[in-house]
């Protein structure tokens, strides 16, 4: 495995006692990353099959944030291969790869089985060798478990690729709930909830997703039941019921209500629709996040005179004021799953949408480069090493805290404000 220097890395490998057990560190301001490449031949089975289950796993491989795969193209051999004999081991290492990765997939009714194994190079033992059984039609669902595994194995990086993402669909002229694994695989339209939905967002148990619909002519807030489909209503308020948040412990939804005349944030009671109001201003305060712990909101308000970040002591409800940059313009804030950072949507000096960074402390402001034609709605990974988001072009890309090379992971646009779920499904 290649050394990195700490002024040079986003990921700091720690070791512990145990070789093997390693943990990572984020560092923000980092400049420069080296992933580790990943040499991956392809992969041995019905063509067609083969090549998409080598299709899936190349995307996840680029959306992990810690790998980088080396092109076939530059392989002595590059497959298909079900595995990699032990004599070649060297060649692999002369293209620069830290890991070579092989697999098969084997067909018989409606069953398919993927075997796939990874060989570090530098130590020449194998990390991991799994077999994965399930139908033709999800086997994504193989690819989804083994990159799992390989981020434990490798990294002792928690796994993301058994969480969801929900968005907003639009197709012809209806905005409905998509929802879809993270790399974008088993996407689908949750019907129901009207033809104008808003502001997802995911129960801290997986099994909720809160929304804004104009069902009943009016922007109210509603809950899907996963499990069992049904709807109900959250708050129905007159006025607007918007951008819901869920209380870490799941029982309280925060959101903005205009109840009293102004769009002010609110502490809803799920079961009892129960409201204590939060804010106190003349302008618009919306967009709340919770901190993990719950003691803390980000906000954005525009009682600066234009939409900045907040941030509030929820049992004091001291308020301070955490961004102050001269473009005058940001919004859509969200807390990082350990508390440590904030994403956010900023207008940057090149007048586009970036998703941008920041400690909630107001320091260590980072502005990400993303797709640079305008990107929004920031939603953090389980884990909190990557950010999911929309993009002008109307699709959900993924991306590292650099925001080099996002990973698109919709296609065919009409997909807006991603929520990505906090536990894995």
């Amino acid at each position: 495995m290649k050394k990195y220097a700490a002024l040079s890395c986003i990921f700091l490998l720690i070791l512990s006692a145990d070789a093997y057990a390693r943990r990572v560190h984020i560092d923000i301001q980092a400049s420069e990353f080296t992933k580790l490449r990943v040499a991956m031949p392809y992969f041995e089975g019905q063509a067609d099959i083969a090549k998409d289950v080598w299709s899936i796993c190349a995307r996840d491989l680029a959306m992990s944030g810690v790998f980088e795969l080396v092109e076939p193209k530059g392989y002595i051999n590059p497959g298909p291969m079900g595995s990699v004999k032990p004599g070649t081991l060297k060649d692999w290492s002369l293209i620069g790869a830290d890991y070579v990765l092989s697999g098969s997939v084997g067909l018989s009714s409606n069953k398919a089985t993927v075997d796939m194994e990874v060989i570090e190079l530098s130590s020449t033992r194998i990390l991991v060798k799994n077999s994965y059984t399930t139908s033709k039609k999800t086997l994504y669902l193989a690819v989804h478990r083994f990159m799992d595994s390989f981020l434990d194995n490798s990294l002792g990086v928690e796994g993301i690729y058994t969480s969801k993402i929900v968005a907003v669909k639009k197709k012809k002229g209806k905005k409905q709930l998509y929802t879809s694994w993270c790399d974008g695989t088993g996407g689908k339209v949750i019907k129901g909830g009207g033809g104008l939905v808003l502001n997802p967002a995911w129960s801290p148990k997986g099994d909720r997703i809160a929304f804004v619909s104009y069902w009943k002519d009016n922007p109210d807030l509603y809950m899907l039941d996963l499990g069992t489909r049904k709807v109900s209503v959250v708050s129905s308020q007159k006025g607007i019921n918007t951008t819901p948040a869920f209380e870490p412990k799941g029982l309280r939804i925060a959101c903005t209500l205009s109840i009293d005349g102004n769009p002010e944030i609110y502490l809803v009671d799920i079961k009892s629709s129960d409201r204590k109001r939060l804010t106190n201003s003349w302008a618009t305060d919306t967009s709340p996040s919770f901190s993990p712990d719950a003691k803390q909101i980000v906000f954005c308000s525009s009682r600066a005179g234009s939409p900045q970040i907040y941030l509030m002591d929820v049992k004091t409800k001291k308020v301070k004021r955490i961004t102050y940059n001269k473009s005058g313009y940001n919004t859509e804030p969200v807390f990082s799953p350990n508390g440590g950072l904030i994403a956010f949507t900023h207008l940057a000096k090149d007048r586009r949408f970036h998703v941008a960074i920041i400690r909630p402390d107001g320091s260590n402001m980072k502005v990400l480069q993303g797709t640079g034609r305008g990107d929004e709605s920031p939603a953090f990974s389980p884990d909190g090493r990557l950010i999911a988001f929309s993009s002008s072009d109307g699709n959900i890309y993924v991306t590292d805290f650099l925001g080099v090379s996002p990973v698109r992971i919709t296609k065919g646009g009409g997909f807006t404000e991603p929520s990505w779920s906090v536990t894995e499904m």
